[in-house]
């Protein structure tokens, strides 16, 4: 596939049409316009390609890709295996103008370089000409060699082709093994489990590869049990056996796990054969300079194909930071007065596992000269455990574990090297946050330096100027700033300065909750408001009122029914409670639970007769309907919540849930006095 200008055309025929043989040494030399060619076109080689466009005019640029797939954010497919993320979203685009030029071309595989001639061959021997190349060729699976790896159903997860399969095997497999516990194998490990399946995790050497305390490891391990992902810790996968298809997992310790699925998040290996046959200086990776340069000054190579100062970096910050000296170290001709060396990247880790936020930032171990000390705060009823690493009075580290409001300010310490006081820290440790004033502040009220997107460095004050130039949805927003279109974890705070509703945020049954609220309050406010019908003097329709209003024993048939009512609807406040049994998703309990509410209030009028009653009888039914009316209210503003972005709003919910639990205190004591009355006298 291609895709470019009309200025394009021209400059890539070469690659269309000529074959070996022809005199491609001089292509790029007779064309007007330098021709930069990247190879590779996932993110990092996608965001190379968009910097050299913005740092350069009069450039030709290449985009060719192995891939069928057009290019897409890999570092969000756990959120597409798991349905958070639809393959839309996962689109990474060049974001380009509408005369830059440009050409794309995907399912093409390069299999050689001539750096003699300077052209690339691909399998086909389609030749590309090129003045610079950057290799963003990216790294492949690394598949363990143990028996029965290459049986059906064992599947690495690198691709967005890996993520299909399994999104198939996720639905139908009772069984899944994933080994490997890095940050991959925990986020697939969540994403694939299901209601109808079984999860286990294969940690070889702890979660995440020792990096975790092991308080912050137990954390974890906790809220991976909580959602019903079973753990296996310091062993190791020997042997898969099947015969046609596969039945066993057989481990180090000589447990045999019976499974229909595997997926292997075993690491990965840089991927260098182009290097290596094209005479490039390799090593585990292409070795490169401080601009990114190869051992051949017109190649490159950045992300994890590229080894730095004997160091390969695995994440996709270091690789879009590379890209940006790459390019204008290209672009600038060499010109090292205005090109910044690459010195190393921060290898910060942020987990997406399902709703547990997870994250390792700067130095999270303590160093060898023991300079560092480590303070720690710990809540085992909310699963919050918060690591700081403060050395000569600065933060340089943390490991978070749950929530916290302050995780984005903690993240800019850090890069700054803020003082933080002895005060601060005694703090922290009693209640969890260094700067508790500032805590509860929204992200509308933080100044405009503050780092709202730590991936690609986007600030609030960058959001709000594009906003302010037409910018008015997520998407526009992120191709503008690239704010939420790395690891996606910033897109809330993006939409809540955008006054949209936040992607995946709308509650299950939202619009159902929303009915049936509203017919609950309708009800509400007719047995509050409509006087007691009398009776009709017509004989049918008088004897049936009169048994159903006075009868002793139909007024316990409603009776004994509302009662039963009530304790159905108090089954919820029990299923919040037992967070770790696979009862259901929360949100079909609400639905439930509402529902149940409005067949209440239906029984109370037929019970009542639309009469309010006295003393006791009043006090009652004031309560019930109160009741009634704040659980309705909580109903709308669950159910309308992800339209509603406004803080104050939002703070309505949470008040009318107060004194929506209050009034049901109230309840059961009033009742026990109704029922008592009715029967003592």
């Amino acid at each position: 596939m291609h895709r470019g200008t009309r200025e394009a055309t021209s400059v890539t025929e070469a690659f269309e049409k000529e074959r070996p043989g022809a005199q491609e040494q001089d292509a790029a030399r007779n064309t007007e316009y330098p021709i930069y060619v990247i190879v590779g076109a996932g993110p990092v080689g996608v965001r190379c390609a968009q910097k050299l466009l913005e740092h350069s005019t009069d450039t030709q640029v290449v985009l060719i890709g192995e891939e069928d797939e057009p290019p897409y954010n890999r570092v969000r497919l756990s959120q597409y295996l798991s349905s958070d993320a639809s393959q839309e979203d996962l689109a990474n685009p060049v974001q380009q103008k509408k005369n830059s030029r440009l050409a794309e071309f995907r399912n093409r595989r390069i299999v050689r370089i001539d750096r003699k001639r300077k052209v690339v061959y691909d399998e086909a021997g389609t030749p590309q000409p090129y003045s610079k190349l950057i290799l963003a060729t990216g790294s492949r699976p690394l598949i363990p060699d143990i028996p029965g790896v290459n049986l059906p159903n064992v599947i690495p997860f690198r691709s967005f082709r890996d993520a299909r399969r399994l999104t198939e095997l996720r639905t139908r497999s009772k069984s899944i093994l994933v080994v490997g516990a890095g940050a991959l194998g925990l986020e697939a490990a969540a994403a694939l489990k299901t209601q109808s399946n079984q999860v286990t995790l294969l940690a070889r050497a702890g979660l995440l590869g020792g990096k975790l305390s092991s308080s912050s490891e137990n954390y974890l391990k906790s809220a991976l049990l909580a959602m019903q992902v079973e753990l296996k810790c310091d062993v190791h996968l020997t042997r898969l056996t099947g015969t046609s298809l596969l039945e066993k997992a057989e481990l180090s310790n000589g447990e045999s796990l019976a499974v229909d699925a595997v997926v292997l998040c075993t690491g990965i290996t840089p991927e260098v054969t182009l290097a290596k046959d094209c005479g490039l200086e390799t090593s585990r990776g292409v070795q490169v300079n401080q601009y990114m340069e190869t051992s051949d000054p017109d190649i490159y190579a950045i992300g994890e194909c590229a080894e730095y100062d004997h160091r390969i970096y695995q994440l996709v910050r270091p690789g879009f930071e590379q890209a940006e000296i790459c390019s204008r170290h290209i672009c600038t001709s060499g010109d090292t007065s205005t090109t910044p060396g690459y010195a190393g990247s921060r290898t910060d880790i942020e987990l997406k596992i399902a709703h547990i936020p997870c994250a390792l930032l700067g130095q999270t171990a303590p160093d060898a000269c023991g300079q560092t000390t480590l303070y720690r705060y710990e809540n085992r009823f909310k699963g919050l455990c918060r690591e700081l690493q403060v050395r000569e009075g600065k933060l340089v580290g943390a490991t978070i574990v749950g929530p916290w409001e302050e995780r984005l300010r903690i993240g800019k310490s850090i890069v700054d090297g803020e003082s933080i006081s002895r005060s601060a820290l005694q703090k922290f440790q009693q209640h969890g946050n260094l700067w508790q004033d500032q805590a509860t502040l929204g992200i509308k009220q933080q100044p405009d330096s503050y780092l709202v997107c730590q991936c690609n460095s986007v600030t609030k004050g960058e959001i709000c100027k594009s906003i302010a130039n037409g910018k008015r949805t997520l998407h526009d927003l992120e191709a503008e700033t690239g704010a939420g279109s790395v690891c996606g974890s910033c897109r809330p705070f993006v939409a809540e300065l955008l006054d949209v509703p936040a992607p995946n945020l709308v509650m299950r049954h939202a619009r159902g909750i929303l009915v049936v609220s509203l017919l609950s309050l309708l009800l509400i406010a007719l047995a509050a408001l409509v006087p007691a019908p009398e009776v009709s003097r017509s004989v049918q329709v008088s004897w049936f009122l009169k048994n159903m209003w006075y009868d002793n024993f139909w007024k316990q048939v409603s009776g004994y029914s509302l009662l039963t009512l009530c304790l159905l609807t108090a089954s919820l406040s029990l299923r919040k409670r037992l967070k770790n049994r696979d009862l259901g998703h929360l949100d079909h309990w609400r639905y439930v639970h509402s529902i149940i509410g409005c067949l209440a209030l239906m029984v109370l009028m037929i019970h009542t007769g639309f009469r309010l009653g006295e003393n006791l009888n009043l006090a009652l039914m004031l309560v019930f309907l109160a009741a009634t009316s704040t659980g309705s209210l909580v109903g709308v503003f669950m159910a309308r919540n992800h339209h509603w972005t406004d803080m104050k709003l939002r703070e309505h919910r949470k008040w009318w849930s107060r004194i929506h639990y209050a009034l049901l205190w109230a309840l059961p004591v009033l009742l026990f006095y109704h029922i008592f009355a009715v029967y003592y006298f």
